[in-house]
């Protein structure tokens, strides 16, 4: 019998507990929609962009110099594991990258994320002007082995 108790006490508290996380936290909302920006900064070259999570994909889309292919979802909230990954192409260029992992973006990219795309990789830029410049995704081959890197 008190085993059946605990556990309506915690079923009934779990709302509210939910409720308390998200006036705490100002950056965790449930329900609220990040945007990604993606900007083409390849001076003179097309770039092509595919953006996409494991369940939906935003579609293919071709960009001349400055602009951008932008796209919206809503975070996971308890368990925060949402990951938007793009593919990236232009003449000699094909790159993929992770735009959006939630452990690492969730705090910048409140509500929107920006990111300039260039040759060497993706740039997010930040607050206060400041830009955090990423390496591609290493590419890999069928069988898991990375190009570039001995194993």
């Amino acid at each position: 019998m008190i085993t059946i108790s605990k556990f309506l006490i915690l079923v009934s508290m779990l709302p509210t507990i939910i409720v308390a996380l998200q006036f705490n936290d100002t950056k965790t909302r449930i329900g609220q929609k990040v945007t990604v920006y993606v900007t083409n900064n390849l001076t003179d070259l097309q770039l092509g962009v595919d953006c996409k999570d494991k369940n939906y994909d935003f579609g293919f889309q071709t960009l001349k110099f400055a602009e951008s292919y932008i796209f919206r979802f809503v975070p996971s909230f308890l368990i925060k594991n949402s990951l938007y990954f793009c593919s990236f192409s232009w003449i000699n260029g094909n790159h993929k990258f992770d735009i959006y992992v939630q452990k690492r973006d969730e705090n910048e990219c409140d509500p929107e994320c920006h990111w300039q795309i260039k040759e060497s990789g993706p740039c997010k830029l930040k607050a206060g002007g400041a830009v955090e410049c990423f390496h591609w995704n290493p590419d890999v081959v069928p069988g898991g082995r990375q190009l570039g890197y001995t194993l």
